[in-house]
């Protein structure tokens, strides 16, 4: 009784820190198991929110094999569990079947959101100084790229699409014990390398998390099943990456 709460306590000082999201996931399945565990709260909206970490994408959970922990038939209506959710139901991330989109592209598909020609958003810093001259120092200064405007500015196009790190969003079947089922995750493309020379590859910077229900069956100390019910928690979803080491 005492392990599960401090492990529960731990939990929430963990997801409030924005940290250890798979200890989030790891800390959920042992509290469920557990004898005379109590059921893990979440606060309805903007308490729950791991930040980006190279650990994100969450992991699959290692689930109990035994059926008795799935809800029953009569816990899955979805008219009634999505009346429930409210407005924290996004139908562009979350599934209650399979999506179409997950048959015939499983793996996912790349976002790139394009502004004449180039990514969306923001231009980095060190696009900005591409062509300008070269300083080392008081010692050294080495000429810039003497070409026209034109070039320069399909150089740095270039670059900037080079360097940039589009999001794969790929659907995820997270089992019968997730409501919705289907949730849209983000994972950051890796195909090649993102920098010039060749060696950092594109990391989580931006993350989002969708409110969704998880089935919870806590057992007493006799390691009975006690009530089963779903509760409220937050699912954290990539949604930017950056070129990093």
């Amino acid at each position: 009784m005492i392990v599960v709460r401090m492990n529960l306590l731990i939990l929430v000082t963990l997801i409030k820190l924005g940290e250890g999201t798979h200890a989030f996931l790891d800390l959920l399945k042992e509290a469920e198991y557990e004898p005379n565990s109590e059921p893990i709260t979440f606060h309805r909206r903007g308490t729950s929110r791991p930040a980006p970490s190279d650990k994100l994408p969450v992991l699959d959970l290692i689930e109990n094999p035994s059926s008795m922990f799935d809800p029953p038939e009569s816990e899955l209506n979805h008219r009634k569990l999505r009346k429930a959710l409210g407005r924290d139901f996004d139908s562009e991330y979350m599934g209650i079947g399979r999506p179409i989109i997950a048959v015939f592209q499983p793996n996912g598909t790349v976002t790139v959101k394009k502004r004449k020609g180039r990514p969306k958003g923001r231009r980095p810093d060190y696009i900005q100084n591409v062509g300008k001259p070269i300083r080392y120092g008081n010692q050294m200064r080495l000429p810039g790229l003497n070409v026209n405007r034109r070039t320069k500015r399909k150089i740095k196009k270039y670059m900037w699409n080079y360097t940039h790190c589009p999001v794969v969003y790929a659907w995820k079947d997270l089992g019968i014990r997730f409501w919705p089922q289907w949730i849209k995750e983000g994972h950051c493309y890796n195909g090649r390398s993102c920098s010039i020379p060749p060696g950092m590859s594109c990391r989580p910077t931006g993350s989002e998390t969708r409110t969704i229900f998880r089935w919870h069956c806590p057992l007493n100390k006799k390691g009975q099943l006690m009530k089963c019910k779903w509760i409220r928690i937050q699912y954290p979803i990539i949604t930017e990456c950056s070129c990093s080491c």
